[in-house]
């Protein structure tokens, strides 16, 4: 408030106001952070494609010229989307806190088993018109679409999967399905919650689509989930996610439990930062740098033992 006082010239505890005034005051302040922030972002990201052409990045503005989304991926993330790109996780799980700005970030697993980065992108909001714009654009500055991309059950990036990268297999990340467990079960089973868990997780290894398709309902009667509109969902979705459903198609480990966690540990790095935009690219380069770093000593190793 006192920041108020100081801009309308009054003395402390006069000013009149109400709580829109509050809200609109620091939503203008927050505005026009996020616009210098955005212009540095964009001439950061200039001046990296002039340093080194292998840089890529685009954006999108809105009406009044503001930054809506951008995308970019560093330099030799290329080379490594080349390699290992056939098999893609997407995630927009955790946001930009300075702004509450969606971060959607391409991953894959290298040949030694570690979470490698691809590009991010930076989204005003998480419509199918967005993710539409990024899928096409990650397409079109990272060379071909993945023949497999695993993420969460959003909607609107299921559409935009379907119409940006017609030919890739569309597959649900195992983690993203069982965080819901505890909001849609737990105050519904109390105790068998846990239980229902332990089967789930025996049934979700199983090898064949013949043995899912049989333990299935027998799961769903156990607990008298019959008329569950979580459960009756997940079935309606299964060659999405049941790994006997996707044998034919190449995950890379991407959908387990331990890897899908390893990825949200590897997001979180650079996530959790209240910094601006431009450190925050700065904060994956340095990232993406550990892990090549952490890549280039396990080569030499596997050269010498060779």
């Amino acid at each position: 408030m006192r920041v108020m006082e100081l801009q309308k010239n009054v003395k402390h505890g006069e000013l009149p106001f109400f709580q829109k005034d509050v809200h609109n005051f620091f939503s203008r302040i927050q505005r026009e952070n996020l616009d210098n922030d955005a212009v540095d972002l964009l001439e950061y990201c200039k001046s990296a494609k002039n340093e080194n052409p292998s840089f890529q990045f685009d954006f999108t503005v809105d009406s009044e010229n503001r930054l809506e989304n951008i995308f970019w991926s560093l330099a030799h993330c290329f080379d490594l989307y080349q390699e290992y790109g056939d098999s893609t996780g997407f995630d927009t799980t955790y946001r930009v806190n300075s702004y509450d700005m969606p971060i959607g970030i391409f991953i894959g697993i290298d040949n030694h088993g570690r979470t490698i980065l691809f590009g991010c992108a930076l989204l005003r909001n998480e419509t199918i018109a967005t993710f539409c714009w990024l899928m096409k654009t990650f397409v079109t500055l990272i060379g071909k679409s993945p023949k497999t991309i695993i993420t969460d059950q959003d909607p609107w990036m299921t559409q935009a999967i379907s119409r940006e990268m017609s030919f890739t297999k569309h597959a649900f990340c195992i983690w993203h399905i069982t965080s819901k467990f505890s909001s849609w079960f737990t105050s519904l089973l109390r105790y068998q919650y846990s239980h229902l868990c332990a089967a789930f997780y025996r049934l979700y290894k199983l090898d064949n689509v013949e043995d899912f398709e049989r333990e299935w309902p027998l799961l769903v009667s156990t607990f008298n989930l019959q008329e569950n509109k979580h459960v009756r969902g997940l079935y309606e979705i299964k060659k999405s996610w049941v790994p006997a459903y996707l044998r034919d198609h190449f995950l890379d480990g991407m959908t387990t439990m331990g890897r899908c966690e390893s990825i949200n540990c590897f997001v979180k790095r650079f996530t959790t930062s209240r910094s601006c935009l431009t450190q925050l690219i700065k904060q994956v380069d340095l990232a993406v740098e550990d892990i090549g770093q952490t890549q280039l000593r396990h080569t030499m190793l596997d050269t010498y033992r060779g």
